[in-house]
């Protein structure tokens, strides 16, 4: 249901649990996470550790949290980790679709520094005449 409201504003890939997630975002570089904290073997918990480990791929990926988990301690665990948005189920597509094109937005916006142009070959810089 997420995917094909999400699919509006890009390429989706889903995975079905934990670990297929933690698979693919060691993978490749994602524009947006949005992850369940309660799937079966590895938790969004771990998958939210997994981002915020040194030298993750995806570390820097905004991550929506999805979940019926109504504990604030939960909450509280999430979003000290790496969720940026916490949503509570039911979730409104309209809403989802809204703040991930926002987020998506704000990335565009950003930036990039351009890579520094490569030296010159030596053959090819002119050096004064001797003499």
């Amino acid at each position: 249901m997420f995917a094909r409201a999400l699919r509006t504003l890009g390429d989706v890939e889903e995975a079905n649990g934990g670990a297929p997630a933690l698979r693919r975002l060691s993978a490749r570089k994602f524009e947006l996470v949005v992850l369940d904290l309660h799937m079966p073997l590895v938790d969004g918990f771990s998958v939210l550790d997994s981002l915020s480990a040194k030298g993750a791929l995806n570390r820097d990926t905004p991550v929506f949290v999805v979940t019926a988990d109504e504990s604030q301690q939960a909450r509280i665990r999430a979003l000290r980790r790496h969720a940026i948005f916490l949503l509570s189920k039911p979730v409104h597509l309209a809403t989802l679709v809204s703040l991930a094109e926002s987020s998506l937005k704000k990335a565009a916006s950003r930036v990039t520094p351009t890579p520094p142009s490569p030296l010159p070959d030596k053959s090819q810089v002119d050096r004064p005449k001797k003499d």
